[in-house]
């Protein structure tokens, strides 16, 4: 179905619009460097993906919201990636530096297909109204705006500030309230089958997954490897 269909296309972030660059270990490490760290980037990037696993990622905070909450959680979580590497010096210092790295747009790169596809350009052109749902903390608009992406959306939803993390039916219903437009007029572009296309259906939003290394079999449609596929 062609997205221009829709009134209104909703996009989910990491993963989908935007990756980490290099990695989340290679930005750790580069600034720990000053902090007494000698290990490496994979160790830490091990270190991030257990640890998100274990602490539940962002979706965790649930319906908490407040950049008090958020900072905690980002807080326990550098902690304890470095913790079993040896710990690091002036760590609060480290945390408070690292915290504000991620804002910037130089740590993130944007996937090449969504510039190639024009994606954003294409729909804004045939009246179609562009948001954003995504688990994240209150630093996404920020990162967004950074990254040049803001001006495309509507309005920008991250999860710790709506207090409701997908798949929660929560943060669909306001992206629905703040588009004006029936669940069945909206669609919801991730690249995860939870959160992303679960959640949205679960509220008669339809939900298209972007799969481009192939980590999902067939069964879950429709399924796209690029957003080429999509204009």
């Amino acid at each position: 179905m062609p997205l221009s269909n829709f009134k209104a296309v909703f996009f989910d972030v990491g993963g989908t619009l935007i990756r980490v660059h290099p990695s989340v270990g290679d930005v750790y490490a580069k600034h720990a460097r000053d902090f007494g760290f000698s290990g490496t980037p994979d160790e830490l990037n091990e270190g991030f993906r257990s640890q998100w696993k274990k602490m539940g990622g962002i979706e965790s905070l649930e319906n908490k919201s407040g950049p008090k909450v958020e900072e905690k959680f980002w807080k326990d979580l550098v902690f304890e990636v470095f913790q079993p590497l040896g710990g690091l010096d002036r760590f609060d210092e480290y945390f408070e530096l690292i915290f504000e790295v991620f804002r910037d747009g130089s740590n993130w790169k944007i996937h090449e297909d969504v510039i190639e596809s024009r994606i954003f350009e294409k729909l804004n052109e045939r009246g179609v109204i562009l948001g954003v749902i995504s688990n994240w903390d209150s630093r996404l608009t920020s990162t967004l705006e950074n990254l040049e992406l803001a001006d495309h959306f509507k309005f920008i939803l991250p999860s710790a500030v709506v207090g409701s993390a997908k798949p929660d039916k929560k943060i669909f219903e306001e992206a629905l309230r703040l588009s004006g437009v029936k669940p069945h007029e909206a669609c919801h572009i991730g690249d995860e089958v939870k959160t992303d296309i679960v959640g949205a259906r679960n509220v008669g939003i339809y939900g298209i997954l972007l799969d481009r290394d192939n980590r999902f079999d067939d069964s879950i449609q429709p399924r796209v490897k690029s957003f080429l596929e999509l204009v």
